[in-house]
């Protein structure tokens, strides 16, 4: 996780390596400091080219990649019924949550394992799919109330670069609200 301040505002790159030559590099920023950039005119190539200045120095003289790439906002995903007859959602077709948390994947899998295990259990369908939403019901809105507070939070970055490292990184840590003081300590 980098964050840099430009003239523009404040950009924050989430990476993580995905092999051994490449990682991807999601960049956020909020709607000022794109209409500023004039990421709204740049072309894909333009914008490779300005994130690179504006990561420069992170990024170690390698150059972005691009693969048709857009700025786009968070599209969240709820369900009010998550089953019809026979018909159940999982993942994020079902909800989704700001990646900024790091759990799309695991509650895709957390609903995938979930439904298995009421089907092993030998529960007809009606019953499965009833205790699968009102089982996982509660956990997902949990988490997604958790990324929508971290998506606040990187939506205003710019209200925390004044900050000290330390304090700075105390609230981006307790960001989401799951993680306090105390579970600091």
């Amino acid at each position: 996780l980098t964050f840099r301040e430009t003239g523009d505002g404040v950009f924050a790159a989430h990476s993580y390596k995905f092999s051994p030559a490449a990682s991807t590099f999601i960049v956020e920023c909020d709607e000022e400091t794109w209409a500023r950039a004039g990421l709204d005119r740049r072309t894909d190539e333009e914008t490779r080219r300005y994130l690179g200045e504006v990561f420069a120095r992170d990024l170690s003289g390698h150059e972005l990649m691009s693969n048709n790439s857009r700025w786009i906002n968070f599209l969240l995903v709820k369900n009010g019924r998550w089953s019809r007859r026979n018909v159940v959602l999982v993942g994020d077709a079902l909800h989704t949550a700001h990646f900024s948390i790091g759990s799309g994947t695991k509650l895709a899998m957390e609903d995938s394992i979930a439904l298995f295990q009421l089907f092993a259990a030998g529960r007809d369908v009606s019953t499965a799919l009833a205790e699968f939403e009102r089982t996982r019901r509660p956990v997902v809105e949990e988490y997604q109330q958790a990324a929508h507070e971290s998506r606040l939070w990187f939506e205003h970055a710019r209200d925390y670069t004044h900050l000290e490292p330390t304090q700075f990184a105390f609230s981006l840590m307790t960001r989401s609200r799951r993680v306090t003081y105390e579970s600091l300590k």
